[in-house]
This record gives structure tokens, C-alpha cells and sequence, in this order.
């Protein structure tokens, strides 16, 4: 009977609704045991657990090779993760709350323009006068955001929409050598994306993109000084790398398989700086 098909009553050309729905039930069982994902699959319109599983091989079954069917799935994650995050935070308000007059938005577009700051206290004063804010105060605001930011709400959940909404606002200050595209691609980039993906030309090639991040894991397992060598690799901040992410997270947005591809690149180079002593200056044939 492991060929006969049952859709459970959905509809077969709403991939992305088929797998939404299956996250959230996945979830529900992490979350609750094996009780509550039958009550999920009940509200679905299922039997229970086993009768999902008889649907989700009637999907596979047809859709299973489709890139379109796949890409579905890479955009229910994120609308899923949206909606986990949106309900962690509103269980947890404070974990939002402005600091002392301070709201996430002002702190993280002042942390990105600390960046250009280098050694020039008066620059420094500068930018934190502009936010309202002097270095005793900022003291105070940074420890509390980093406090909320380390995961100390006690729910996970509030605490990545936290460092959604710190990352897309950081992106959005526009800082550095990518700060143009950064903020171009803020919106769209990491759980925000819709599968629309990126927009704006490539910062960098997808080649290039995966070379410093496997150079980076190297240098982190050797123990080395990860922004140190950033700089002097690829002549990088590490705002700069932050900013070349949110092109990148937003370009496998529109397209899962790039994200594949990021993959194998970075193992590749990985391997290469770590067998080279952290430098590498030749290329890969990948």
C-alpha cells in the first residue's frame, strides 16, 4: 500500500503550504512529544503522525526531483521561522524594549558605525552624541543588548528574532566597502526572504564568497586571529564580511541551490588554508 496516494485532503500544487504545514508539525513534535504532532496533524485535517507520513511520500513521490518543489520548502522554513520568532518576541516583549532611551535600531547602526571608528576617540564621541548616548552610557546599553543578545530571555526563539532584527538593522546603516548592497538587501536577506532573492549586482563572486568563509573557518580552528587575517587576506573588516552575507543570504533566497553550492566551495577552501599554513593565494579547480 506504500504506492498508494494520499494527499490528506491538501492541495497538491501548494507545495509551499505542504511544507509549511510539515515544519509546523515537526515542530510541534520537538516541542511537545509525539501527542502533540498528532494534534497538530489534527488540525491540519490528518489522522495523526503515521497518516502524514503517508502524505509526504505521495508528495515526494511526484514533486520530490522538482527544484520548484525544494525551493518551496527552503521559503516555508522561512515563513515559518518569521512566524516562531514573531511569537517568541511577543512572548518576550522586554527583549525588544529600548535601553535607557536606546532603541535596537539606534544601537546597531551605532555598533556599525564604530567600524570606522579605529583609534579616534573624538570621531567616536561624535557618533555616540549623535545617538544621544556618551561612553559611560553606551557602556551601560552595550552590556544590556549583548546580555539579551547571548540568549538569556530563556527562549531561543525571542532571542533570533532579536538578532534578525539587530543584523537587519546593522546591514541597513550602509557601513563599509559593501554598504550599498548591505542595505539594498537587508530586508530580503536570512529569515526575512520571501524567495525573492537578492538585488543589485554581485559584491563579490560566489567563488570569492565561499573562499573567505573557508578561509575564516581555518584560521578560527588554528586559533588565529580571525579579523586580523581578514584584513590582511582580502583586505576586509569584518563589517565588510557582514555586509557581503547580506547579499549572499538573500541571493539563496531566491534559489536554495546556491546555498549547496557555498557549501562544497567552502570545504574545498577550507581545506586549502588549513593545509597551507592559513594562506592561500592559488586557485581551486572546482
Amino acid at each position: 500500500m506504500a504506492d498508494v496516494d494520499d494527499w490528506g485532503g491538501w492541495d497538491p500544487y501548494n507545495h509551499e503550504e505542504f511544507w509549511y504545514r510539515l515544519k509546523n508539525i515537526e515542530k510541534a513534535g520537538n516541542d511537545g512529544g509525539d501527542d502533540a504532532a498528532d494534534a497538530k496533524c489534527r488540525e491540519y485535517g490528518l489522522e495523526d503522525w503515521a497518516h502524514l507520513v503517508r502524505v509526504r511520500e505521495t508528495f515526494n513521490r511526484y514533486f520530490g526531483h522538482d527544484h520548484e518543489f525544494q525551493q518551496a520548502a527552503f521559503n516555508a522554513n522561512n515563513r515559518a521561522t518569521r512566524e516562531w520568532m514573531s511569537a517568541g518576541a511577543a512572548a518576550n516583549s522586554d527583549i525588544l524594549a529600548p535601553v535607557e532611551g536606546i532603541s535596537l535600531q539606534v544601537y546597531a547602526t551605532t555598533q556599525a558605525r564604530a567600524g570606522s571608528v579605529g583609534n579616534d576617540t573624538g570621531k567616536w564621541n561624535q557618533i555616540l552624541a549623535q545617538a544621544g548616548m556618551d561612553a559611560a552610557k553606551w557602556d551601560r546599553v552595550n552590556t544590556e543588548w549583548m546580555r539579551r543578545m547571548s540568549g538569556q530571555a530563556g527562549d531561543m526563539s525571542a532571542t533570533m528574532a532579536l538578532l534578525t532584527e539587530y543584523g537587519k538593522y546593522f546591514g541597513q546603516a550602509g557601513q563599509g566597502q559593501y554598504g550599498a548592497t548591505a542595505a539594498a538587501n537587508a530586508e530580503n536577506a536570512g529569515a526575512y526572504g520571501h524567495g525573492q532573492g537578492a538585488v543589485g549586482a554581485e559584491p563579490c563572486t560566489l567563488e570569492r564568497y565561499a573562499e573567505i568563509m573557508g578561509a575564516q573557518s581555518a584560521w578560527a580552528q588554528q586559533g588565529r586571529d580571525v579579523n586580523a587575517m581578514l584584513h590582511k587576506q582580502f583586505g576586509m573588516s569584518a563589517i565588510d564580511w557582514s555586509n557581503l552575507s547580506q547579499y549572499w543570504s538573500a541571493k539563496i533566497g531566491g534559489d536554495y541551490r546556491i546555498a549547496v553550492r557555498i557549501s562544497e566551495l567552502q570545504t574545498h577552501y577550507t581545506n586549502e588554508y588549513m593545509s597551507q599554513g592559513g594562506n592561500f593565494d592559488g586557485d581551486l579547480n572546482v
